[in-house]
């Protein structure tokens, strides 16, 4: 009886053990071949080799910001006035910018202030002589030569090229070409990268950005800074465009946030070290050497960092991704099951095999006879494009919607940032004040909207931040504390925003695509870049709350219009057209999706996409 009872234990532990095998050996087919989701569930999604690329991508990433702001140094306008011969050659310009005998050499405005571009039109023949009044100075001729205060800045392309006057206008046009410049680079660097892949494209571009802003400080006259400053701006928005999605495609969804936050938050880290290092160096040229030339070492990443496995995979270079894939399970002692690296006969890179155009009837007939839509509709990626996009109503009405979100949050952002000014009379502490607040900004967005979602964080943000510069542009300009609170509370929440518009685009639109949309959407900011000093500087002429309430009513309706949008919160990249467009389901209220993320885990969310 016992022998009897031991061997129909050892049968059911026997049994057990095959259903265990069994079981695991199911669980090891699932997925399917070069999903890299699917993949990344086996060799971590945040492992060595990820993090190696992560931590990597945020060398390159501290520089387009300081390329951006180096022009508040570079460009700035200094105190000036007219060169009076024969009384300031005993003058230098770092001695006094007010001599005694200034009154008698230059008219005055109402305001109690020297004039800067007119003066008596008299000669003078020694200092005494200008120190004594009595000349007859009854009328006024314009300068042509001038002295500039050097107590805040050394030099700057306003003293070295004349930009004074009549050609003062100059300094915002060569602001206004830069911007320009990114509108182009956001427009085009994104589908070459979709095109030649990250690695490549990163570093020709950043390879010319070095070139160019090293150029910058060689620059004759004021016509070849401006053509090297376009050039400037083409490059730096390609350049955060690459790295951004080249390290957020990295990583595993769970991480997306994450990733996204910490390249913003660099960015303004390089920002802020900036103004230290412009306070330190006060030469224009110096600066602008300092900051350009350390950008030729990240050439050298493109022996360092690896290509994007999904871009490598969107484009059928399986043997390509199948040897990174390995690489990565190894560094992070991991496995990957075969079959997920085995490339099948419908994707092997033999060149024998038809390329076919699907159609919506296509996968409607493959699915009614049993086949797999998912692969089918992964097998003709390749072919996909931005022009699917344009072509699916659903993912125009997105991007869209994306579009003015990236121009409120854009032109919100500089908006209120021009508006630093009044937080002080010092201007390097201005500058370091309007860029650190920035930092609490991205590290609190970071859990705001892996907690939320993408969704609640952009609209929310947008419609606080318009809140918060409606009342700045309401309150009374005295006390001066209350306007300052609330534009730094603006900026702050304009701020999270604009690091969240990078990462929600990467969410919303399939990989084939996703590089060019991100550079369409950032396209369209930098027409908010452009209309927020116009705005700015009308309300200076019309009414000075005038810029404040236009911000305000862009930033609170586009606000409202992103409830449109779906929650791509723990939810898979998108591989396909069909993939995004199959997101849809997902634009519901934020309540909804925080009780749907509670009834189910992230996997099952992520393996409910079709």
């Amino acid at each position: 009886m016992a022998e009897e009872t031991s061997t129909r234990s050892n049968s059911e532990d026997s049994t057990d053990s095959i259903s265990q095998k069994e079981s695991t050996i199911d669980s090891r087919d699932e997925g399917e071949a070069f999903n890299y989701d699917d993949i990344l569930e086996h060799v971590g999604q945040l492992g060595k080799y990820q993090l190696r690329t992560f931590l990597l991508l945020c060398l390159p990433a501290f520089f387009p910001g300081i390329v951006v702001m180096s022009y508040t140094f570079t460009g700035a306008v200094p105190n000036y006035r007219c060169y009076i011969e024969n009384c300031d050659a005993d003058y230098s310009a770092s001695e006094t910018n007010s001599p005694i005998w200034l009154n008698n050499t230059i008219p005055w405005n109402d305001d109690n202030t020297p004039d800067q571009c007119q003066r008596y039109n008299y000669t003078w023949t020694n200092v005494e002589e200008c120190q004594a009044p009595g000349a007859q100075m009854d009328s006024e001729i314009t300068c042509d030569r001038w002295v500039y205060d050097t107590s805040q800045f050394q030099s700057t392309i306003v003293s070295d090229f004349d930009l004074t006057c009549e050609d003062e206008w100059k300094t915002t046009f060569a602001s206004t070409v830069y911007m320009f410049g990114m509108l182009i680079g956001a427009a085009i660097l994104g589908n070459i990268a979709d095109a030649v892949g990250r690695r490549l494209a990163f570093t020709l571009n950043v390879f010319f950005l070095a070139a160019v802003t090293t150029g910058l400080a060689f620059s004759p006259n004021f016509v070849t800074f401006c053509v090297l400053r376009f050039f400037c701006g083409v490059c730096a928005v390609g350049h955060f465009l690459i790295l951004f999605v080249w390290g957020v495609e990295a990583v595993g969804k769970k991480y997306r946030v994450i990733c996204g936050f910490v390249y913003q938050l660099v960015f303004t880290v390089g920002t802020s070290l900036l103004g230290l290092l412009a306070y330190y160096v006060r030469d224009w040229q110096t600066l602008q050497l300092i900051i350009s030339a350390p950008m030729f070492a990240l050439v050298a990443l493109y022996w360092i960092v690896p290509e994007s496995i999904r871009w490598l995979i969107i484009k059928k270079r399986f043997s390509e991704a199948r040897l990174l894939i390995l690489k990565c399970a190894q560094m992070n002692k991991k496995s990957v099951p075969n079959h997920l690296i085995t490339i099948p006969d419908d994707k092997k890179e033999d060149g024998k095999e038809i390329d076919t155009v699907h159609t919506k009837e296509n996968i409607s007939q493959a699915d009614a006879n049993g086949e797999n839509k998912e692969e089918l509709a992964k097998s003709f990626a390749k072919g996909e494009s931005i022009i699917d996009v344009f072509r699916s109503p659903i993912l125009l009405k997105r991007l869209i919607i994306m579009f003015l979100a990236w121009i409120a949050a854009v032109m919100g952002y500089y908006g209120i940032t021009f508006s630093a000014t009044n937080l002080s009379d010092d201007f390097y502490l201005n500058y370091e004040l309007s860029m650190v607040v920035e930092i609490p900004a991205y590290i609190g967005g970071m859990f705001v909207m892996d907690k939320l979602g993408r969704r609640p964080t952009l609209s929310g943000g947008l419609i606080i931040s318009g809140i918060a510069c409606l009342i700045t542009g309401l309150v009374p300009e005295e006390p001066p504390a209350l306007r300052i609170t609330f534009s730094m509370f603006g900026k702050l929440f304009i701020s999270c925003v604009l690091a969240t518009v990078y990462s929600y685009t990467s969410d919303l639109f399939p990989t084939p695509a996703r590089s060019a949309a991100v550079g369409l959407c950032s396209t369209s900011g930098r027409v908010g870049g452009i209309l927020a000093p116009i705005i700015a500087s009308a309300g200076r002429k019309v009414d000075p709350a005038l810029p404040f309430i236009i911000f305000a009513g862009v930033n609170i309706s586009v606000g409202v219009l992103c409830l449109l949008l779906p929650e791509t919160n723990k939810i898979t990249l998108p591989a396909t057209v069909q993939e995004a467009v199959d997101m849809e389901k997902y634009t519901f209220s934020c309540l909804q999706c925080n009780k749907n993320k509670r009834e189910e885990s992230p996997d099952d969310l992520a393996h409910s996409l079709p």
